[in-house]
């Protein structure tokens, strides 16, 4: 990668929540003492005081990491120009991050987005500095912020997946190295597209099935209603993608249900949990926009049309 005048390779990770915390607090805590990576987080509130005073405190797997970044702010002039941009936010705050931070964007800057969904190079490119690069990302990953200043790594493998479609980028190769040297299990891939169908088809599903019955993850398969709306799902988005062109794995349904139990205990979807919460929720990119893209491929979606309905009348921060 090209370095800056600073001579550092300059990371900002934008959203230090449960994604966020782990991919930041993994770089911050390996980078501390290292000359060659800097680590901004953006963050704002409470996070950002709780940061400042006593760095970021990561449990993942039973390990306690001291997280301490080199910056922690949201002030554009403070953060300057960045190497590597990686974007944790929901999907619905991607575009407003872009817009803020544009002159912190470079043509030579990289940007790695990691929300649950498959749309995102629509999206994003069009908020991004001419030259820049976008390589979407996707992460197995269940955690979530206990505290300011605090995020528990609680289940999931912590796989991350990065890339493009067809387009080798030799930075590719050096970015996954900088995020494995930093104990994070990353792939660079020049076929992702495929990779965030794989996840979106766990993820839209469980999301819906755990806010509708309010249970967990291992939950939805101790219940034969929350299954089988679950395998429903699942089977419609199956018929879209390959409606798409996208290759899907005919095995898609067990593999799923069985990475359900790879989540013990009180294990809820982010989703959910921000409905139960009456906190703004991926709605649109984890249903409305299945139904939307369903209709445009003629792909029926009895499932998730009625999911929708169903959300809309349980919870009173979803309209129609």
């Amino acid at each position: 990668m090209e370095m800056t005048t600073n001579k550092n390779t300059r990371i900002a990770i934008a959203g230090i929540g449960g994604i966020g915390g782990y991919i930041g607090g993994k770089l911050a805590h390996y980078y501390s003492d290292k000359e060659d990576v800097e680590i901004v987080f953006i963050a704002r509130g409470e996070m950002a005081d709780a940061i400042d005073q006593n760095g970021l405190n990561l449990v993942s797997k039973g390990v306690t990491y001291k997280c301490a970044p080199a910056l922690t702010s949201d002030d554009i002039q403070q953060i300057g120009k960045v190497d590597l941009f990686i974007i944790c936010t929901k999907n619905f705050s991607v575009a407003a991050i872009l817009e803020k931070h544009a002159s912190c964007l470079t043509v030579n800057t990289i940007v790695i987005t990691t929300q649950n969904t498959v749309n995102g190079k629509e999206t994003v490119t069009p908020h991004l500095p001419d030259g820049a690069t976008l390589m979407e990302g996707s992460i197995y990953i269940a955690s979530n912020i206990v505290a300011p200043g605090k995020v528990d790594h609680i289940g999931g493998p912590a796989k991350l997946f990065f890339g493009s479609d067809g387009q080798a980028d030799s930075k590719g190769n050096k970015i996954a190295k900088i995020f494995t040297d930093a104990g994070i299990d990353a792939t660079y891939t020049t076929d992702i597209k495929p990779v965030l169908w794989k996840k979106f088809m766990f993820v839209s599903p469980a999301a819906i099935v755990t806010a509708i019955f309010q249970t967990t993850f291992l939950g939805i398969t101790e219940n034969s209603e929350a299954k089988q709306l679950f395998t429903g799902l699942m089977s419609e988005l199956m018929q879209l993608a390959k409606a798409k062109k996208i290759a899907v794995d005919e095995n898609t349904i067990a593999i799923n249900i069985n990475l359900l139990s790879n989540f013990k205990g009180e294990v809820k979807s982010s989703f959910q949990l921000d409905l139960e919460n009456n906190k703004p929720a991926e709605i649109d990119s984890l249903v409305k926009y299945v139904i939307d893209e369903a209709k445009l491929f003629k792909v029926s979606t009895p499932y998730f049309d009625d999911s929708l309905a169903r959300l809309i009348d349980q919870y009173d921060s979803i309209t129609a």
